[in-house]
């Protein structure tokens, strides 16, 4: 499968791995607005437990499309890190981390759904989840499937005019392939 509409510069592999992911074409391949950049440093807040998150991809078992989204869960493997654009809200000290320039440096991103929420052991070993709230932040992931993103999106009369990075995931043997997010 391949999409049939005219894919902009560098986003090949993005909708590829949607394509993989998703097992069917995008309807519509959009643009973040120029300002959009996926930070440099992030804070590590702490080993990445699950996110959850709601798609209207293929059933990997059944290869059939749910006539509405369903609502997934993802263990993380050992390995995966839960980073935060911001520390505002935690009561406890968060180291800043480089982003690696593999996640920062992508031409284009790969919707995987709306996120649902996350959740995260801290270096204190306290359990933290982050539940998301209508509008939904949306989960996605770089094309090599290595990293995930919630992004909070901002539109105005259908038209996306600002993106907020709130946190990324990677690490260990993370990756997004035909059965799912996988470590």
């Amino acid at each position: 499968m391949t999409a049939k509409r005219k894919i902009p510069p560098g986003a090949t592999a993005a909708v590829d791995k949607y394509v993989e992911f998703h097992r069917f074409d995008p309807k519509q391949i959009g643009e973040f607005p120029e300002s959009f950049v996926i930070p440099s440093r992030m804070y590590r807040a702490g080993t990445s437990k699950w996110v959850t998150y709601e798609s209207s991809k293929v059933d990997p078992e059944t290869l059939v499309r749910p006539r509405r989204p369903v609502s997934y869960i993802h263990e993380h493997d050992a390995g995966v890190t839960t980073y935060l654009s911001t520390a505002g809200g935690l009561d406890i000290d968060l180291e800043r981390a480089e982003v690696p320039a593999a996640f920062r440096n992508t031409d284009a991103l790969t919707r995987l759904g709306l996120c649902l929420g996350f959740c995260f052991v801290d270096s204190a070993g306290n359990k933290r989840e982050a539940r998301g709230t209508r509008p939904l932040p949306i989960l996605y992931t770089v094309p090599s499937g290595k990293c995930l993103l919630v992004l909070e999106v901002h539109r105005e009369r259908g038209v996306i005019h600002d993106v907020d990075v709130l946190a990324m995931m990677w690490g260990g043997g993370l990756g997004v392939f035909a059965r799912g997010i996988d470590g």
